[in-house]
């Protein structure tokens, strides 16, 4: 996002002369960009949520699966911590 309005705002100031209108140009290309990322991800959470429970209604089932802690994903942290801690469960 910063490279782009990096080059929005050459740009515009080589086309313009002035800087006060790059500048302008380059906040409402911030503005759209960020309303844009937010709805990208506001249909992203949408579309998900929306499988979650698609999936949640042909499972019958309504216990959530059980997933493996944070610690316990990343094989050399888990091996890591247990050697360090070889108490922890």
């Amino acid at each position: 996002m910063a490279a782009t309005l990096l080059v929005i705002l050459g740009w515009t100031f080589a086309s313009t002369g002035s800087i006060w209108a790059a500048l302008g140009w380059t906040v409402l290309a911030a503005v759209v960009l960020q309303a844009g990322y937010f709805a990208v991800v506001l249909w992203l959470v949408h579309g998900e949520t929306r499988a979650i429970d698609e999936a949640k209604s042909s499972d019958g089932s309504a216990s959530p699966a059980k997933l493996p802690g944070p610690f316990e994903r990343d094989g050399i942290i888990q091996a890591l911590l247990s050697r360090l801690f070889p108490r922890l469960p």
